[in-house]
Formats: C-alpha cells, structure tokens, sequence
C-alpha cells in the first residue's frame, strides 16, 4: 500500500495549490524531463515541526520562531531535512474508526468538525483486537509505534461528485471558530493527549486534511488479514529548511 497520488485531491483544503505536473522535452523521441509544481500539504504528508506554532505563544516546537523559518536570520532549525537524513521505518497500527462506526451504527461526517474522543478510541481498538493502551501499562502499542487512524474522508471524498468536491474544498478559510474548512479528526481533550503522551508514538497520520497521511485500501487490506499492524517505510523530501513533505510511503504485511 502507498501513499495517494500527487494530484489528489484534485482542489486542495485550505486554500492551497494544486498539484500541476508538466513534460519538459529536451530532445523529441529521444528525452524528456518532468517538472512538478507542489504545496506539499495539498495531499497525502508528513507536517514537519516548522508548520504550525502553539497558538497563544506564536512558538514552534523547540523554541522555533517565525524568524527561523523565513526571513534574513532563517536557518534549518526543525527542517524536514532531518528527516529525510534517516528515513521513517517503523511498526505501523491502524484503528480503522470509519468501519467500527459503520458496524455500530455511529453517525459521522468526515466533511463537518465531528470529534472522536479516546474512549472512542479505545472501544474500536477493543473491537479489532487491539489494545491501544501503552505496553507499560498492559497494552499493545510499543514505544516508536506509528498510528493511523481512518476517519473515512477517502471514502466520502470518492462518493461526491467533482462538483461537490471543489465546493466543500473550496469553503471559506479563517483560523477559528467559525473556519469554513471543518473536518473530522480526534478529539481535543486531555484523555487524548495523555494518550499519545504515554505511546511515544513515532508518527500519528490519519486520512482527514487535518490528519492525513495514508490512503483508505490499507484499511481494506487489514481486514481482509485481520491484520492491523504493517511495517511502515517513509522517505521523507530532503529539502533543507523544508516546513513538510509529501510521504513517499509505503505499508508492508
């Protein structure tokens, strides 16, 4: 299983680029070169610690400012590079919440602000067979474990017409409350957070613009294995001062 297509969606969230891919011939039926125009956030990626600061402080991970990300004084301070120096391999653990929701009846719109909280969570891993707590604590997620979690906006997003798409992609865009772009993802509570506190996750990725990271056939490939844990590899962009990458992912059974 891989990432999505460079070109999906075709109309970004957020008011972002689409991805524009072009041919460039250097000698007719002899060669011929490609050049890609791309927001990496546009489709299926990795936000890197320079994306996205704590709100009420304006500060990055690590200290980050602005002014190190652009600007005369920017330098490679929380640089995607990083990543890219060693890769991302690791266990892989799908909680595949679209299809727990389906099979208990549970309402949920990937294309509104609808919040899965951790006992939520927790019943769905229950379901599977897994026990999402930490092993520290009885559980199955071992340290360096990457969660993914399927919320189902591949799916929905595939069910609407191309028309509908661009409409709901194209929703008005403010930070706050009244942000036109609302998407599904996990709840905002201390449940969660000491959660993924005390996995020492990895990577967290699901398959929402607000947390994306894998296409939804994985799902379908880890029920027909019963099987929710993968190797998961990653070669993230080397691009010194990068703010994010698109995946080049790979899940292998």
């Amino acid at each position: 299983m891989s990432s999505l297509p460079l070109n999906h969606p075709k109309t970004p969230g957020f008011a972002r680029e689409s991805f524009e891919h072009n041919i460039k011939t250097l000698a007719e039926d002899v060669a011929y070169d490609d050049t890609y125009k791309l927001n990496t956030q546009s489709g299926t990626q990795w936000d890197g610690f320079r994306h996205f600061a704590w709100i009420p402080n304006n500060v990055f991970y690590n200290n980050t400012h602005g002014s190190d990300i652009l600007g005369p004084a920017a330098n490679h301070k929380c640089s995607i590079h990083h990543w890219a120096n060693h890769g991302i391999a690791g266990r892989g653990i799908l909680l595949d919440y679209k299809s727990y929701c389906e099979k208990k009846g549970v309402a949920f719109n990937s294309y509104e602000a609808d919040r899965i909280s951790y006992a939520e969570l927790e019943a769905c891993g229950i379901d599977q067979g897994i026990d999402i707590r930490p092993h520290a604590q009885g559980g199955d997620i071992q340290i360096g474990d990457m969660l993914f979690i399927r919320s189902g906006f591949i799916k929905t997003y595939y069910s609407k017409t191309p028309e509908e798409r661009d409409k709901l992609a194209l929703r008005a865009h403010q930070l706050g409350p009244e942000d036109g772009q609302r998407y599904a993802g996990v709840k905002q509570e201390e449940a969660m957070i000491d959660w993924l506190h005390d996995c020492y996750f990895a990577t967290v990725a699901g398959d929402s613009p607000t947390f994306e990271a894998w296409p939804t056939n994985q799902a379908q490939v880890c029920k027909e294995k019963n099987r929710w844990t993968f190797f998961v590899t990653s070669a993230p962009a080397n691009v010194p001062g990068g703010v994010g990458s698109h995946v080049n992912g790979t899940a292998i059974f």
